[in-house]
């Protein structure tokens, strides 16, 4: 084995350098100590100090411990020294001896990290990380802000300060919108896409609102939960006078709800649930709700799936109600017998002053239905049965009753099979009727012909806040007895008076003024001759075989006279242009 000299210098095994005299007590300790540990091989010292081969890269691979398992490399004693030891690690410091402890050299410590020692993997881990809290120890510390905060926020009327906590709660983002209007006496809010979650987080904060009068939340969807929500604070607010809950998808869960809160809240007095799904399974909400209002003037549930077992259901319910003002059910499916049950209660309603039964599908026999109704019916001002599939003779019942009652004041039937018949039967009735009201008559693309313009320019005369809505205007009537008939154009103006059914159309001012010659006492009346005369007068031609039995069946009529100052009026009114119609839908 080598040893170090005091010098530092290398003195090989069995030369004449002979180690210090040691005292023998001290010599068996050091004895027991090398005897404690392992001596290493010749081999393995001539690498620890750097005398070994350097190239044999096996060698000094295989002996390479990982850097894990040993960092430095120290031989130890088994035991602390004691005071001989310390005596002796004295003496090794002057003296050269054997020696005991090894280390690792710095190449030594460079081949393990090039070679054994893995890479230790880039993990970082929660103890790294700077700690992330809401609140810190001295947030605990009360504070003169903080206590100026909570007082803010403890006074706040307006409900701000409690909607946004309750956003923080439901997790979902505060409206600003709703935030800004929250105090407003009609909050608008169609389409904003709130759901379930945010329809709650509103309904909880306006069931202590007292500004708020119309609230519209019309397209979204809070479904059936936001439906409940919506009720239990309806429930609690009286405040709230109109409600649009429209395309929502409220369902049965939803109308059940607002059902159970109508029959408790005296303030809500209009409220529109119209595109919600509703079917036949949630009728029986609505029933119970009509048969217990007591407030509520204006119920709009158009637009949902209510089929024939529903109507049957509703009927008695309408007939009931003394309540309602304002009654939609259109767009539904209320047909056969469902839509005769619905006739029949309003036909004993005694209430109602508007009711929409369109698009339907009534039918004829729904239609019959509804004549007979309005028969009866005194308090009905304004009824559309529009789009329901009815035909001319629907429209005949429907001009007899409108004959008897003089409180309808507009009437729509547009969309329906009425012909120019019941068309010109409908503005017949009205223009017969003297103490008929009538204010609107929509035949929305109903074809009409030209007889049916000049009964309306008869109905104007009389009533000038009159207006009708009709469809193309034909030459000729649509129906089997006007096959052959001539037609007529209203755009020409060829002859100088137009035979209508029951009119004469006086197309030239100088006829008038010939019949004026004939009138000296001006009472506007001229006899048969008279008026024939003052045709031949003006020499132009005209079709005389049926002049001459237009002529005789006005003035049997009148007294045997023609009254001719309805034709002055026409002029005075609309010049030479009161025949004038589009070919589309018009308002005359």
């Amino acid at each position: 084995m080598n040893l170090t000299g005091g010098e530092g210098e290398v003195v090989e095994e069995g030369q004449g350098h002979q180690p210090p005299t040691l005292d023998p007590a001290l010599e068996a300790q050091a004895q027991l100590l090398l005897f404690s540990v392992p001596e290493e091989s010749d081999v393995e010292m001539e690498i620890d100090h750097g005398l070994g081969s350097r190239t044999d890269t096996r060698l000094s691979i295989g002996r390479v411990p990982s850097q894990m398992s040993r960092a430095t490399m120290v031989r130890t004693p088994a035991a602390r020294p004691t005071t001989q030891e310390k005596v002796i690690q004295e003496m090794d410091d002057q003296e050269n001896i054997l020696i005991t402890e090894l280390k690792q050299s710095e190449y030594r410590l460079e081949e393990s990290e090039e070679v054994e020692s893995p890479r230790e993997p880039d993990i970082l881990y929660l103890d790294d990380k700077v700690p992330i809290t809401s609140r810190t120890e001295e947030d605990e510390y009360d504070t003169d802000l903080e206590v100026e905060e909570d007082s803010e926020d403890l006074h706040d009327t307006s409900g701000k300060s409690n909607y946004k906590k309750i956003c923080s709660q439901f997790g979902v983002v505060p409206i600003s919108y709703f935030v800004r209007h929250i105090l407003d006496q009609e909050l608008v809010m169609r389409y904003h896409g709130l759901g379930p979650v945010a329809a709650k987080a509103m309904a909880l904060v306006l069931k202590d609102n007292v500004t708020l009068e119309k609230l519209n939340l019309n397209g979204n969807w809070i479904e059936g939960p936001g439906g409940e929500a919506m009720a239990r604070m309806l429930e609690e607010n009286d405040y709230i006078s109109e409600v649009c809950l429209s395309d929502n998808r409220l369902g049965t869960t939803g109308a059940k709800s607002l059902c159970r809160m109508l029959g408790v809240n005296t303030g809500l007095r209009k409220i529109d649930l119209s595109d919600n799904a509703f079917e036949d399974g949630a009728v029986e909400f609505f029933v119970e709700m009509l048969d217990n209002n007591k407030y509520l003037k204006s119920l709009n549930l158009s637009r949902n799936r209510f089929g024939e077992q529903a109507g049957e259901l509703l009927g008695p319910a309408i007939a009931s109600n003394d309540i309602l003002d304002s009654l939609d059910l259109s767009w539904n499916h209320l047909r056969q017998k469902g839509a005769v049950s619905v006739a029949r209660g309003l036909k004993e309603n005694v209430r109602l002053k508007y009711c929409s039964l369109a698009w339907n599908g009534f039918g004829p026999e729904g239609g019959a239905a509804i004549a007979d109704a309005l028969v009866t019916n005194n308090s009905l001002q304004e009824i559309d049965i529009s789009g329901n599939r009815l035909n001319a003779d629907v429209a005949v019942k429907v001009a007899k009753a409108i004959a008897v009652n003089d409180n309808i004041r507009v009437l729509r039937m547009g969309n329906n099979l009425l012909t120019t018949i019941g068309a010109i039967a409908l503005a017949r009735s009205i223009n017969e009727t003297d103490s008929s009201e009538m204010e609107e008559l929509d035949l929305t693309d109903i074809p009409v012909e030209f007889e049916f313009l000049r009964i309306c320019e008869d109905i104007k005369m009389k009533r000038t806040n009159f207006k009708v809505t009709h469809g193309p205007i034909l030459r000729s009537g649509n129906t089997m007895e006007d096959l052959g008939k001539p037609a007529i154009d209203p755009f020409k103006r060829k002859d100088p008076v137009m035979v209508l059914q029951d009119h004469i159309v006086v197309n030239d001012m100088r006829l008038l003024d010939i019949l004026k010659r004939h009138d000296p006492n001006e009472t506007l009346e001229v006899t048969p001759e008279q008026f024939m005369a003052a045709l031949d007068e003006l020499a132009v031609p005209y079709d005389k075989p049926k002049v001459d039995e237009a002529i005789e069946r006005i003035a049997k009529e009148q007294n045997g006279r023609i009254h001719f100052g309805d034709f002055i009026k026409q002029f005075e009114q609309t010049g030479e242009d009161v025949n004038a119609a589009d070919e589309d839908d018009q308002v005359t």
